[in-house]
């Protein structure tokens, strides 16, 4: 059986895509430190988070993020759920938001862990 909506409930719970998003939780709320500047991102707020960590290998092409760090390898994630653990000899450079690998394709597609 189809719902019919109706209008006045759609104007209720419609939001124009610049509205803010307010919350009851306060608990969610980001405190603003008044350091804080306007142009700030959230790289600039978290510079040692593992979302902004870009693996590339020695020709520069992307394969994908490194989600753990060890002392002795890198944990990778890649395309479709794709696990690699790469030892950190193999790492070539390491700047502020990228990581490069010194190896090719077939040389990074030998860490490839299985997911059984």
């Amino acid at each position: 059986m189809i719902q019919l909506i109706r209008k006045c409930d759609i104007k209720k719970y419609h939001l124009d895509r610049n509205d803010i998003l307010l919350t009851t939780n306060l608990s969610l709320e980001i405190e603003l430190s008044e350091d804080k500047t306007d142009n700030e991102t959230a790289l600039d707020i978290y510079p040692n988070s593992l979302f902004n960590k870009k693996v590339s290998l020695s020709d520069y092409s992307f394969v994908g993020f490194m989600m753990e760090e060890t002392d002795s390898k890198i944990v990778v994630f890649g395309d479709y759920e794709q696990r690699y653990d790469i030892p950190k000899s193999k790492i070539r450079q390491v700047n502020d938001n990228n990581v490069i690998i010194d190896m090719d394709w077939v040389g990074f597609v030998s860490y490839k862990i299985s997911n059984d």
